[in-house]
């Protein structure tokens, strides 16, 4: 329960960073921009991870095609296989990172719009993220360590990642936007 409050709280964290730093600010959906929270009590921990699909597998619409299932579900297995790279705590802490849950949260709208002669035009736009939380134990705290963080090189089309770390009394954020991003948790 304690996790659910500080990954809240994370959360919350991440979306006053985006309304103090107006000039970064992102809209409800921006390609290529997304959220990373990490709460750790003690040694246990979680990771919540969000993004729009496009910036994982290349588009946001419903499956439907084989080739379209395919490229969707081998994105969705990198994410999971590789997530101890992305997110790479200290070796000499042996963190085991679990699968928790990676889901599609996909919304549609029907936007309508006026050309130059005054039609009306109606228009279907799908938009979809990628939801990722996983479970964390490592045989000690994280704490006076640094985490790595390396989503580009897996999925070049992140461009702005948000993270905000929260270790027992520490509270971090950073922005992940190129490989091998460092924060020590101190």
């Amino acid at each position: 329960m304690k996790f659910i409050i500080i990954l809240t709280t994370v959360l919350s964290l991440n979306v006053y960073a985006h309304k103090k730093h107006e000039h970064r600010e992102h809209g409800a959906h921006e390609h290529g921009a997304g959220t990373l929270g990490i709460a750790f009590e003690g040694n246990k921990g979680k990771i919540d991870f969000k993004i729009p699909s496009e910036s994982i597998f290349g588009f946001e619409h419903v499956a439907k095609t084989e080739k379209d299932k395919k490229i969707m579900k081998e994105a969705l297995a990198k994410l999971e296989s590789k997530i101890t790279e992305m997110v790479a705590f200290d070796a000499s802490l042996k963190c085991s990172v679990t699968h928790a849950k990676v889901e599609i949260a996909a919304e549609a709208k029907h936007e309508k719009k006026h050309d130059s002669k005054g039609h009306k035009h109606e228009k279907k736009a799908e938009h979809s993220d990628t939801l990722a939380n996983f479970d964390v134990t490592c045989e000690k705290s994280p704490v006076g360590t640094e985490i790595t963080f390396n989503f580009q090189k897996h999925f070049p089309k992140i461009k702005d990642l948000e993270v905000q770390v929260i270790v027992d009394n520490i509270q971090k954020s950073i922005e992940a936007n190129k490989d091998n991003t460092k924060l020590l948790l101190k």
